[in-house]
């Protein structure tokens, strides 16, 4: 096997599994990344407008929802805001309404799906301990 060989067979199998969806305004991308309680991680590219050849990429709230689902309230929580933001802008993304955003273009929306991917399992690592705080084990 040489290296081209490798990196296409390396291709195929990270997108293996992934379900993308046309949405009318741009795609569904239901990965095979994991959250905590098994659901699929989701990540959804709207146009920009009119506009076909941009793109805005968020994580639609769910790392938000799905930490508050389990006892942690980020509206509440200064420092848990300021890491989510410092974390996410490591990845060239925002923390905007609480979403997970970063725009695109054509040319370099696969890299920004996958830059917001590693934005959301970043973030959520990072904020895990604040899950044990939520809901300690007896």
């Amino acid at each position: 096997m040489d290296d081209k060989t490798l990196e296409q067979n390396l291709a195929e199998v990270f997108v293996e599994g992934w379900d993308i969806s046309s949405t009318g305004n741009g795609f569904l991308v239901a990965t095979d990344w994991r959250w905590p309680n098994s659901d699929r991680i989701e990540v959804y590219v709207r146009n920009v407008g009119e506009r076909a050849d941009l793109f805005v990429v968020t994580d639609g709230g769910d790392l938000f929802n799905y930490l508050f689902s389990q006892g942690v309230d980020l509206t509440k929580d200064e420092q848990g805001m300021r890491i989510i933001r410092n974390v996410v802008e490591n990845y060239g993304a925002k923390f905007v309404d609480f979403q997970i955003a970063r725009g695109a273009g054509e040319g370099d929306l696969p890299r920004a799906i996958r830059m917001l991917l590693e934005a959301i399992k970043d973030a959520s690592l990072v904020l895990w301990h604040k899950l044990e705080k939520a809901s300690p084990l007896h």
